[in-house]
């Protein structure tokens, strides 16, 4: 399984991405058309803590609401499959990703203010949340972007790096 790495510029974290989790959330976003959509993301964490694999989106749980410029990520079923997850593969929650259909995958006012939320909150026990906004046509010519929100700093935006 190929992965691709995204950094910072100055390499404090490096997320670590399936290209087959890239193609997951880009066969959800083709689903979705014109709507955005949207998942969690599993996976694990370097010994060091520095570096975030990722194993896993999953799409849309079927309370999830959306629009055209909007996409309020449901809950119905997480909490076991979580725990199910944690049991047999010792996943973690490690953020979120959603779909900005025709638009930039900058993240909104909205998305920043949600998961700097989620990295204050204990519920979560997810320090540093990572955000992945896949922008543009799924079909066609499409962006990523893939953003940490550290609980005591400011967002910083990763970088496709060559492994």
């Amino acid at each position: 399984m190929v992965a691709k790495d995204y950094k910072d510029h100055l390499g404090r974290y490096t997320v670590s991405l399936p290209e087959s989790t890239i193609e997951a959330m880009l066969k959800w976003c083709k689903e979705a058309n014109e709507m955005e959509t949207g998942g969690i993301l599993l996976g694990r964490y370097s010994a060091d803590l520095k570096r975030a694999e990722i194993s896993r989106a999953l799409g849309p749980p079927s309370d999830s609401l959306r629009g055209q410029n909007w996409f309020i990520r449901g809950i119905k079923g997480l909490n076991r499959l979580l725990r199910r997850l944690w049991t047999l593969r010792k996943d973690y929650y490690l953020g979120e990703w959603h779909y900005h259909p025709n638009a930039s995958p900058i993240p909104s006012n909205v998305d920043m203010s949600q998961l700097e939320t989620i990295a204050r909150s204990d519920k979560y026990s997810c320090p540093e949340p990572i955000l992945i906004i896949i922008g543009g046509d799924p079909q066609g010519r499409w962006k990523m972007s893939v953003t940490v929100f550290p609980r005591d700093g400011e967002l910083t935006v990763l970088n496709e790096r060559s492994v």
